[in-house]
Parts: C-alpha cells; structure tokens; sequence
C-alpha cells in the first residue's frame, strides 16, 4: 500500500495535534509493530531457507567457498 504525500502529510498534521506524551506513545507502539513485522519477515524467510535445506537445493561451505562460489557468477 503506498502512501500518497498528501496524504502522509495529512497524517503528520493529525500527529502534530496530539501531545507530546501521545506522540511518544505513538512512536513506541510504531517501533514495537515494525519490529514486530521485521521478526515476522524473518521468520518466514527462515521457513523458506528450512524448506529450500530440505529440498537439497542449499550448499554448504565456508565463507571463502561462498565468496568463491559469488565470483564464479
């Protein structure tokens, strides 16, 4: 969902008009939601590399076979 400038900035004027303690509250109930969606992002990713292991499509090595293994491309 992409957010509109307008729109955004009618959003920031909407904080603006809330106090500070309500913006501070508002920043750490965003920060708490984005980290919430990071971790989420990670975990499914998580299931994917699992996934991908258990198909045998994964290698395994060192960093410098991995490093080697980018050059080759």
């Amino acid at each position: 969902m992409e957010v509109t400038q307008p729109h955004l900035d009618q959003i920031l004027d909407e904080i603006a008009s809330l106090s500070l303690d309500e913006q501070e509250m508002l920043v750490d109930i965003l920060k708490k939601r984005n980290i919430e969606q990071k971790r989420l992002r990670v975990a499914r990713e998580v299931k994917e590399v699992q996934r991908e292991h258990k198909k045998g499509l994964t290698k395994r090595g060192t960093v410098e076979d991995l490093i080697k293994d980018l050059e080759s491309d």
